[in-house]
């Protein structure tokens, strides 16, 4: 029943002004850049380090009654 209410609104064209569009892009660089910094500061190193694996001894208290 509320797919019916929803049709006008989904129905009408809507534009992305200029300003919209450079906000846009400039969050999408940011992102995808600190992405990209991450993924190579960690594929870069050599032999990695303990900080980045997870501990084997997590206690998640599922089993305690």
């Amino acid at each position: 029943m509320t797919d019916f209410f929803l049709l006008p609104i989904l129905a009408q064209t809507v534009r992305l002004t200029v300003d919209g569009a450079i906000v846009m892009a400039v969050c999408v660089a940011l992102v995808l850049g600190l992405m990209v910094f991450c993924m190579a500061r960690i594929l870069r190193e050599q032999h990695p380090q303990e900080h980045h694996h997870a501990p084997l001894d997590i206690n998640t208290h599922d089993t305690d009654r």
